[in-house]
């Protein structure tokens, strides 16, 4: 994201305010929020008519090595501010299955809505909830309600890391080939989001897609949902097998053999990218690509492609960013080197590496400027190369 100027610290936003007024308005009369779809936050889904199915833990077998902890614990200022140090060394999902009865589901900012409380189950956003007049509808079959974020929901990071896995573990709980069962998603989803939930219909032939439109609300008589509680949000996937499962479910939907022996050299360049680039990085790829590195654009390559292609990568260097979320599809043994600006360093690869079973280093560049632009001293560059060059002799 870019970096918000100082004075945003104090100056509240357009969305800020129009966020307080109606969320004022909302509160003081009731039936203004219900005709504006304006609601609190909160519901209690533990709450008749409302059952609670069961819960279940998914932790990962091993710790995030003890050297990543301690760089991640000197480097990792963006890590700190969210979560007290130490660095949290393990993965950690608490899953709550619960079914909700008599709910709604907004196409304007993709919550769910407990009608009896009048209150929604997500936390209320300043940046996506705004007053809306939405159009009725109603969902006649059981339903999951996979709209996401107004906005964000297309980021593919999260989609793999975040949403998918607790969307596969609710369906084989639920066990949907014995009834009837609606994913309600969003118009014109990315390819990579299509893709995966047309071979969940192949997978669960009692389920089917339903797109709800931004000026709807729907009304469903029953509504599974799925609350996940990440100990941390940088250990996404939560574990091992989650991981894996995943990206198994991307290699059966594309008809992919995993490479038995990968052997590409990958540079993830970011031309196409708005933030974070690197501003000498010609340099860099001269170098990288005289030891056998190709530089690709993974936004510029279908999703079967990218799957392909990171599935028969042996190294990848690349700054951090979304595009570094395909190392899911890596062979264990292989190696990443994620480069940071000096002051946006987190440890999400670092732990999806771990998960893997890759090896993982991480490179410091200079402060960034301007949308988290940055460059690279020669020792950095230096040092991005002695980490590949190792790897040929290791």
């Amino acid at each position: 994201m870019r970096k918000a100027p100082k004075w945003r610290n104090w100056v509240p936003t357009s969305r800020q305010l129009r966020f307080k007024l109606q969320s004022s308005l909302a509160s003081s009369f009731p039936s203004i929020g219900d005709h504006f779809n304006f609601f609190p936050d909160n519901a209690n889904p533990n709450i008749a008519p409302n059952t609670h199915l069961h819960t279940v833990d998914e932790c990962s077998e091993r710790d995030l090595p003890q050297e990543l902890q301690a760089f991640f614990a000197r480097h990792g200022a963006l890590e700190q501010s969210r979560y007290p140090l130490p660095i949290t060394p393990t993965g950690h999902t608490r899953f709550d299955l619960y079914k909700l009865n008599d709910a709604l589901v907004l196409g304007s900012t993709g919550a769910t809505v407990l009608k009896a409380q009048s209150r929604q189950i997500e936390a209320a956003a300043s940046n996506t909830m705004r007053f809306s007049v939405l159009k009725d509808r109603q969902i006649d079959t059981t339903a999951i309600n996979m709209l996401g974020m107004a906005a964000g929901h297309r980021h593919y990071y999260h989609f793999l890391c975040d949403v998918a896995y607790p969307l596969l573990f609710l369906l084989e709980a639920l066990e949907p080939r014995e009834f009837s069962l609606t994913l309600l998603l969003r118009e014109n989803l990315p390819k990579f989001q299509e893709d995966f939930y047309l071979h969940l219909t192949h997978s669960f032939p009692q389920l089917s897609l339903k797109p709800v439109r931004q000026n709807e609300r729907v009304h469903c008589k029953t509504l599974f949902h799925c609350m996940a509680a990440l100990n941390c949000e940088y250990r996404a996937p939560a574990s091992e097998y989650a991981a894996a499962t995943v990206s198994s479910h991307y290699f059966m939907a594309y008809d992919i053999t995993p490479d038995k022996t990968p052997d590409r050299k990958l540079y993830i360049a970011r031309d196409d990218a708005k933030t974070r680039r690197i501003l000498n990085e010609k340099v860099l790829i001269e170098q990288l690509e005289a030891r056998g590195f190709e530089s690709i654009q993974p936004g510029s390559l279908s999703h079967k492609e990218q799957v392909e292609l990171f599935n028969s990568a042996k190294v990848v260097v690349g700054t951090h960013g979304a595009g570094l979320t395909n190392i899911l599809f890596m062979q264990s043994g292989g190696k990443l080197v994620e480069v940071f600006p000096a002051d946006y360093i987190q440890s999400a690869y670092a732990w999806l590496s771990h998960l893997r079973g890759l090896n993982y280093a991480a490179v410091i560049g200079e402060k960034s400027g301007s949308h988290q632009h940055f460059s690279l001293s020669q020792s950095a560059i230096g040092e991005i190369l002695n980490h590949v060059d190792s790897l040929e002799f290791a």
